[in-house]
């Protein structure tokens, strides 16, 4: 008998505590939704409430929720209620927030217009998001506005007036610019083109390329020996390498002068070859034999002269080119 009234009791109880407990549950529910929606804020403003007929108004679209809210933006067409057009779109911006807890703000501006006169009203915008870890999609609609387009009013007791002509605007530089180029441009073809025939009329090359001077044998030897002199080798101590520079000027030049190997061969050929040339004399081929042999000396043996040979073979070499420069090649 006493476990039958434990268990009506406890049916009793459990009937009478179940509504208080779905009603807590409904509640809580109803709260946490509630908690969501006050959380997210949506807005559509425009600039003005009226415009005159083909005049633009803009329109600023404003979400701003939770920093982890996933929105859908709303994409407007491009006609909104047959007559108001969308003739720009700016980027969707985000604002840094710095409230606690943080908020994502995001906005966007838009350009209307509309070339019907009445009395427009826009109706909500609507924004989706959602706001995780929860993955229900929710909606909300910003509030209604209006529009008011109307026309410019007209004196209907005055007298039409005739359309005014076009307005004389002065040319800027920036107009001129191109049609004084495209002169320039005619007048240079032009003058080419006259250029061009006279050439062709007197049988003239059209261009004419300047012949490069070609230096005579001897003109080469003596101008390498002053940038020998210049150079100073011998006084540096590079007593070596200046009696080398001047022999391979020489044996250049004879080479160039009378047809002989003289890059190719000994002194000894070289003074033999010279023996049988008509155009180089005894007291030349001397000069030579000594600058040569002291050359030789320094190469071979390791010789060091004085500063005085070193000056006098240099002297040797430009009497040497000097005595054997050829009438014609002179000339």
């Amino acid at each position: 008998m006493k476990n039958k009234n434990y268990i009506y009791n406890y049916i009793f109880y459990d009937f009478a505590i179940s509504p208080f407990r779905y009603f807590a549950i409904s509640l809580l529910l109803l709260l946490t939704v509630s908690g969501y929606s006050q959380q997210v804020v949506v807005t559509a403003k425009l600039d003005t409430a009226s415009m005159l007929i083909g005049d633009h108004v803009g329109l600023k679209l404003q979400f701003s929720g939770p920093a982890n809210a996933q929105v859908i933006w709303p994409l407007l067409p491009d006609t909104i209620l047959t007559s108001i057009q969308v003739i720009g779109r700016g980027k969707i911006d985000t604002t840094p927030s710095t409230t606690t807890p943080r908020l994502l703000i995001l906005s966007q501006e838009l350009n209307l217009t509309s070339y019907d006169s009445g009395f427009y009203p826009i109706p909500g915008i609507a924004f989706k998001y959602r706001i995780p870890p929860d993955t229900t999609l929710l909606t909300i609609n910003t509030s209604l506005l209006t529009l008011i387009v109307h026309t410019v009013k007209v004196d209907t007791t005055q007298a039409i007036k005739p359309i005014k002509g076009p307005m004389k605007v002065p040319l800027t530089f920036r107009e001129i610019l191109p049609w004084l180029l495209l002169g320039i441009g005619i007048a240079a073809i032009v003058i080419l083109g006259i250029w061009y025939w006279r050439k062709r009329k007197k049988n003239e090359p059209i261009f004419t390329i300047k012949p490069r001077v070609q230096l005579l044998a001897h003109e080469v030897a003596l101008t390498e020996m002053e940038k020998l002199r210049i150079k100073k080798l011998w006084q540096a101590g590079r007593i070596k390498e200046y009696h080398s520079e001047l022999t391979e000027i020489l044996r250049k030049y004879i080479e160039e002068r009378f047809r002989v190997p003289a890059l190719e061969q000994t002194t000894a050929e070289i003074m033999e070859s010279l023996e049988t040339t008509h155009d180089c004399p005894a007291d030349a081929r001397q000069r030579l034999w000594g600058v040569l042999i002291l050359a030789d000396m320094v190469k071979f043996a390791k010789g060091q002269p004085g500063a005085g040979e070193n000056e006098k073979s240099l002297i040797e070499a430009v009497e040497f080119v000097y005595e054997t420069t050829g009438k014609n090649e002179a000339s």
